[in-house]
C-alpha cells in the first residue's frame, strides 16, 4: 500500500533521533570504562605516558561525543511531530553529555600530581568508580528499552520503569562510597593538598553518577507523556 506523503514524511524523521540517543551512549560509557583504567595507571605508576594517553583518550570520546549530539539536535523535526517532548529530549542529552564532561574534569583533577596513596584510600576511590561506572551501565538497557517502547510498544511499560528504579538505587550506592572516601581521605594523614585533590576527584565522579540518574528521571517524564 502506498504510504501519503505526510506519512513518508513522518515515517524516517520518526524513526532518527531516537535512537540518536544510543549512538551518543556509545562515547559517553566508553570514556566512563577509561576513567577506571586512568585511576588504575595512576595509582601504579602516576601520570606517566600511558596515563596520558587514557586522558587523551577521553577527550576524544568527549569531542566524538559534542559531535553525535550537535548532529541529532541539528535535525529534530519540529516540535509538534516528535513522539516525546521536545524539552525532555533536548534536556536529555544534555544530562546524558554531562556524563563525559565530569569523567573528563575527573581525570583532570586525577593528574595533578603524584603521591604515595595508602591502600584503603586506594581501594575506596577504585570502589567509588566502579560504582559509578555501574550506574552509567545501567543506563543503556533503560534507554534501548524506552526507545522500543515509545517507537515500537515493544517493552513493558512496568519494566522499563523498574530499570530506572535500579539506576536510582545504584547511586545511592555511590552516594555512600563518596561519603566514605571523604571521611577516610580527612583521617589520613595526607597533606590537605592532596585530600582536596581526592575530595574533588570524587565529587566529579559522583556527578557523572548523578546525571546517569537524572537522564533515567527524565527516560521516565517521557514515558509519562
Amino acid at each position: 500500500m502506498m504510504l501519503s506523503p505526510s506519512l513518508r514524511f513522518l515515517g524516517p524523521r520518526r524513526q532518527d533521533y531516537l535512537p540518536g540517543l544510543l549512538d551518543h551512549y556509545v562515547p559517553i560509557s566508553r570514556g566512563m570504562a577509561l576513567l577506571g583504567e586512568a585511576l588504575g595507571r595512576s595509582l601504579a605508576a602516576g601520570q606517566d605516558a600511558g596515563f596520558k594517553v587514557l586522558a587523551g583518550e577521553i577527550d576524544i570520546l568527549e569531542a566524538e561525543a559534542d559531535k553525535i549530539k550537535r548532529r541529532i539536535r541539528n535535525h529534530l523535526p519540529a516540535g509538534f511531530l516528535m513522539v516525546v517532548d521536545k524539552t525532555l529530549f533536548l534536556n536529555y542529552t544534555r544530562s546524558q553529555d554531562n556524563i563525559l564532561d565530569a569523567v573528563q574534569e575527573a581525570v583532570v583533577w586525577l593528574g595533578l600530581g603524584e603521591f604515595a596513596m595508602p591502600r584503603d584510600l586506594a581501594e575506596a576511590m577504585i570502589e567509588c568508580v566502579a560504582q559509578a561506572r555501574r550506574t552509567v551501565e545501567l543506563l543503556e538497557p533503560a534507554l534501548s528499552e524506552t526507545v522500543n517502547h515509545v517507537l515500537a510498544g515493544r517493552s513493558d511499560r512496568g519494566e522499563v520503569k523498574g530499570r530506572m528504579h535500579e539506576i536510582r538505587l545504584q547511586h545511592l550506592k555511590v552516594v555512600r562510597s563518596k561519603r566514605s572516601l571523604i571521611a577516610a581521605a580527612y583521617a589520613s594523614e595526607l597533606e590537605f593538598a592532596r585530600v582536596y585533590q581526592i575530595i574533588r576527584f570524587v565529587e566529579y565522579v559522583f556527578r557523572a553518577s548523578h546525571s546517569a540518574e537524572g537522564c533515567a528521571d527524565i527516560l521516565r517524564a517521557m514515558l509519562a507523556r
